[in-house]
C-alpha cells in the first residue's frame, strides 16, 4: 500500500471546560513565576558566549528539550555578516576560519567597497579607527578579539560548555595572541625594517613555541583542548602559519605542533578555505596577496 503524504488524523479530543477566571489567573501567575526562576538559574550558570549562540539561550533550549544547533545557520536567526579588512593575511583570518567551519554565510569587503571612500577618509567613521571590522546586520563590531568571540558564539560546537574548559580555550587564545607581531612582518614591513622585526620576533618565538607545544601535548590533542577543534585553535593556527611563512622550518622541532597544524588543515570546510584563500607573495620586499583581494567571499 502507498503511504499518503498527508495521512488523515483522527479529530482532536474536545477541549476541557474552562476554569473559573480567578483559578486560571492563579495558575498563570504560578507558571510564570516558576519559568522566570528557572530561566534566571540557567542564565547565571551559562557562559555569555553560549547564551547568544544561534539567537537563543542554550539553557532555555535545553529546558525545552531542544538540541543546540551546530551553527547559527541551522536556526532562522542567521545574521547578515560582512568582514571589512585590507587585502592582508592577518587578524581577520581566525574569524573567517570559524565562520567557514560552521558554514556561516558572510561576505568580504575592502574599506573602499564598504564605505565608498578610501580608508583614510573612512577611518574616522569606524568605532576605533581600526580594522578588521564586522558588520552584523549593518551594526559595526570592532576589535579582532571581540569579532572572533562573536563568530565563535555563532558556532556552538566550537565553544566548550564546561566552565574550566571554556577558560582553557580563552587561555590558549590569549597565548596565541602573544604572537600577533608576526602579522605586520608578513604583510607590511620591507627591507631593513623587515629584517629587524623578523629577527626580534624569532628571538622570543622558540620559548613561546615550546610552551604552546607543551599545552598541545598535555591536551592529548590533536587540538589544543583535546580531540575536537575549538575556536581558539584557529587563532593559534593562524599565527603559527604566518611564522611558518617567514621560516618554513620554524615548527619542525615539535611533532605535536606539526600534528596540530595538520589537524586544522584537514578540518572539513576549513581545508577548502585554506586552499582557496589568497596567498602572500613577495614577503619582505613588496608584500601583497595574490590575488590582491580582501578575501574569498568578496561580493561579485
Amino acid at each position: 500500500a502507498r503511504c499518503s503524504p498527508h495521512p488523515v488524523l483522527p479529530p482532536p479530543p474536545p477541549p476541557p471546560p474552562p476554569l473559573p477566571p480567578a483559578t486560571q489567573l492563579g495558575i498563570n501567575r504560578s507558571a510564570n513565576r516558576s519559568a522566570q526562576m528557572l530561566l534566571k538559574s540557567v542564565h547565571r550558570l551559562a557562559r555569555p558566549s553560549l547564551l547568544v549562540a544561534a539567537g537563543t539561550f542554550a539553557g532555555e533550549a535545553a529546558l525545552r528539550g531542544l538540541s543546540q544547533p551546530a551553527s547559527v545557520c541551522e536556526s532562522a536567526a542567521a545574521p547578515q555578516l560582512t568582514m571589512i579588512y585590507f587585502p592582508v593575511r592577518a587578524l581577520a583570518e581566525p574569524a573567517r576560519m570559524i565562520l567557514e567551519f560552521g558554514g556561516v554565510a558572510y561576505e568580504d569587503a575592502s574599506p573602499q567597497q564598504a564605505y565608498g571612500v578610501p580608508w583614510k577618509d573612512a577611518k574616522d567613521k569606524t568605532p576605533f579607527g581600526q580594522l578588521p571590522l564586522l558588520l552584523v546586520d549593518g551594526k559595526e563590531l570592532a576589535q579582532a578579539g571581540a569579532i572572533i568571540r562573536y563568530c565563535a558564539a555563532l558556532v556552538p560546537a566550537l565553544v566548550p560548555a564546561e566552565p574550566l574548559e571554556a577558560a582553557r580555550c580563552d587561555m590558549i587564545f590569549e597565548a596565541a595572541r602573544e604572537l600577533d607581531a608576526v602579522n605586520p612582518i608578513v604583510n607590511v614591513f620591507r627591507g631593513e625594517a623587515f629584517d629587524a622585526k623578523k629577527a626580534a620576533f624569532f628571538d622570543s618565538f622558540p620559548a613561546k613555541l615550546a610552551r604552546l607545544a607543551r599545552q598541545l601535548r598535555e591536551s592529548e590533542g590533536p587540538f589544543s583542548c583535546g580531540a575536537a577543534p575549538r575556536w581558539c585553535d584557529f587563532m593559534l593556527y593562524h599565527n603559527l602559519d604566518n611564522a611558518r611563512l617567514l621560516e618554513p622550518a620554524a615548527l619542525d622541532a615539535y611533532p605535536e605542533v606539526r600534528t596540530f597544524m595538520a589537524a586544522v588543515e584537514a578540518t572539513p570546510r576549513v581545508a577548502e578555505f585554506l586552499q582557496a584563500r589568497p596567498k602572500p607573495v613577495d614577503i619582505g620586499t613588496k608584500p601583497m596577496l595574490e590575488p590582491n583581494v580582501p578575501g574569498i567571499r568578496v561580493k561579485k
